[in-house]
């Protein structure tokens, strides 16, 4: 456990005892009897993290705190009391400490104490210098004020300079592609970030589009064409909808992803990119292997490290601040002077499911600021321009039914494609179709 720590305690024996222990730990440890030197000696340099005697003679341990907190907010202060003064230790976690323990101290409780406060700050660190690093490629996209996002940057800071394969899973419109991209930007390669996305490719089509062809390799294949995985070379190769692969073509890919390797399609040159592969699927695995959709051994080669990104609507903090961002950047794009919601909109927002998620949320709020005439958006403006919110005039209903009518037409159909560019779940696409009885190639 290596750590710089500021140690205060008036009582000598008590500061001989701890300072002894701390640095068996392998900690190195700055031991002072009063508030004003440790400040002294804070002010000079930093440290991982304090222990700090509420009663100390002169300034006390927690305006100690909240002076070394002005200066380093990210320091970690343990307040130790003695037993009848919890009191005061809570107080002084109000003010900003992390924790606090009692005398007489329990050595093997310190260490554990330590120990989470330590990997706290690391954590927070990690979260810090990745969110500085991407600003410059997605200032306005990348957002973790949840918890949740937060560890998924932690996990993306980690793995990202490994070769190591990645399972990116979540529902539509989460953010997949943008955590992908995160991690190829973060990555250090030189190549390209090269996505594909599986079930926007005719099945016919696919085993080229991945490993490339040969002449003549198939009807009208008359020069060699290079896959997508071999333009990924010394880059990222991002499959999204792994699950719409089809099966004939998956042990190619995972003899691939095992040797390094492959040949194009009615090619007999062995062709070894340098390639680090990341997937994603809306899918829920069991549900994969139930319907005979994906190969266990795939998965499990894909899925070495595993990045669940949550549904907004379980991202509160996350779903208000990247409102708020796509509010300032359609208002910009669009020269309007819209300055944010009214308070019934901020609940409006709070209370809607997002089937759509992300993609839905910046296709509500972007028409909603096109349309707006007040400064303030309104229930009525989000209500109005999202598609998939029940609508409040058979007019809304004949538009909304005539739209997704379209997009199905565009698409032949292909419902996790249509889903997507909708901006919805696949279930309430489907739910849609139901409701206004939609049929390929009617009305």
């Amino acid at each position: 456990m290596k750590a710089k720590v500021l140690f205060v305690d008036d009582e000598a024996g008590g500061r001989k005892l701890l300072s002894g222990f701390l640095e068996k730990q392998g900690c190195d440890i700055d031991a002072f009897g009063d508030a004003e030197s440790a400040l002294a000696a804070f002010k000079k340099q930093g440290y991982d993290i304090a222990l700090v005697d509420v009663k100390l003679p002169g300034m006390n341990g927690i305006e100690l705190t909240a002076r070394m907190l002005e200066i380093d907010p990210s320091l970690p202060v343990v307040l130790i009391t003695a037993f009848g003064g919890v009191e005061t230790a809570l107080a002084g976690m109000k003010a900003g400490a992390a924790d606090y323990l009692t005398k007489p101290v329990d050595l093997e409780e310190l260490k554990i104490v330590i120990a989470k406060q330590l990997e706290h700050r690391n954590l927070e660190d990690e979260n810090r210098i990745l969110r500085e690093q991407l600003e410059s490629v997605f200032p306005e996209d990348i957002v973790a004020e949840s918890k949740q996002m937060q560890e998924i940057l932690s996990t993306v800071s980690r793995v990202a300079r490994t070769n190591t394969p990645v399972l990116i899973t979540g529902e539509s419109g989460v953010g997949k592609e943008l955590i992908a991209r995160t991690i190829h930007n973060a990555s250090g390669r030189r190549g390209n970030f090269v996505p594909v996305n599986c079930a926007a490719i005719p099945e016919t089509l696919i085993e080229s589009e991945l490993f490339g062809a040969e002449p003549g390799a198939y009807t009208g294949a008359k020069k060699r064409m290079r896959g997508k995985i071999e333009l990924a070379d010394r880059g990222t190769f991002f499959l999204d909808e792994i699950g719409e692969l089809p099966l004939n073509l998956q042990p190619k890919l995972l003899r691939f992803l095992q040797e390094g390797s492959f040949y194009r399609l009615g090619g007999d040159s062995q062709i070894c990119p340098d390639v680090r592969v990341v997937a994603a699927t809306n899918r829920d695995v069991i549900d994969m292997f139930g319907d005979g959709k994906m190969r266990e051994d795939l998965y499990f080669r894909l899925a070495v490290i595993t990045i669940e990104i949550p549904p907004l609507r379980e991202r509160q903090k996350d779903l208000l601040e990247l409102a708020e961002r796509l509010v300032r950047r359609f208002t910009e794009k669009h020269g309007k002077r819209v300055k944010g919601f009214s308070r019934e909109a901020t609940d409006a927002i709070l209370r809607h499911k997002w089937p759509g998620n992300v993609r839905e949320l910046s296709n509500s709020i972007e028409r909603a600021v096109l349309l707006s005439r007040t400064e303030l958006l309104t229930p009525e403006n989000l209500q109005m321009m999202t598609f998939f919110s029940p609508a409040q005039s058979d007019l809304l209903a004949d538009i909304e039914k005539a739209h997704i009518g379209k997009i199905l037409e565009a698409t032949g159909w292909q419902m996790t494609l249509a889903a997507e560019r909708l901006g919805v779940h696949r279930n309430t696409l489907r739910n849609k179709i139901k409701e206004y009885s939609l049929k390929k190639g009617g009305d």
